[in-house]
């Protein structure tokens, strides 16, 4: 029987640059959210976004967002076998 897992973590948010796009890179505060150990997260923004459009979105997010949550489903019998 399937089950639902619901992790959450708090966020916070940097501009950051993956090749030549501009991206919103998401923090979070504290490592508690395990389908995403060693990952990271970001929004890639439009080509053409200027830096003044990208400080904006930054703020709107921050000022907006505060947690991040993921929700996963599971095998009963696989998380069984695991615990």
């Amino acid at each position: 029987m399937a089950t639902t897992k619901v992790e959450r973590a708090g966020v916070g948010f940097a501009i950051g640059r993956q090749g030549g796009a501009s991206v919103v890179e998401v923090h979070l505060h504290h490592d508690t959210i395990s389908v995403l150990r060693g990952a990271q997260v970001s929004f890639e923004l439009l080509n053409g976004t200027t830096p003044q459009q990208a400080k904006k979105i930054l703020d709107v997010l921050s000022e907006n967002v505060i947690g991040l949550v993921v929700t996963t489903a599971s095998d009963g019998k696989a998380e069984a076998a695991a615990g």
